[in-house]
């Protein structure tokens, strides 16, 4: 189990189905830093390790696993800017 800076309200579970990387993020950001997993197509391994910090740690909630798919390679990031900001 990962060792945290504080205690965590929530854990997020997110997986890349692209890669298959899992990756766990915390509520209050300054717990830690995410834990990344490799070859977790289904969170089996990222929610293990959630559940062994909820043990520790009984007042944080688990949210997910959540399943994306990455941005398509050569795809750009759409920037919106506000309405006059160009004068």
């Amino acid at each position: 189990m990962s060792t945290l800076n504080t205690s965590p309200a929530r854990i997020f579970v997110s997986v890349d189905e692209s890669t298959g990387r899992s990756t766990i993020s915390f509520q209050p950001t300054d717990c830690s830093a995410p834990i990344v997993q490799e070859a977790d197509h289904k969170a089996e391994r990222a929610m293990q390790e959630a559940r062994s910090i909820v043990k520790k740690y009984p007042n944080a909630s688990i949210h997910g696993p959540h399943f994306h798919a990455a941005r398509p390679a050569g795809r750009t990031k759409r920037v919106f800017r506000k309405a006059g900001a160009d004068k």
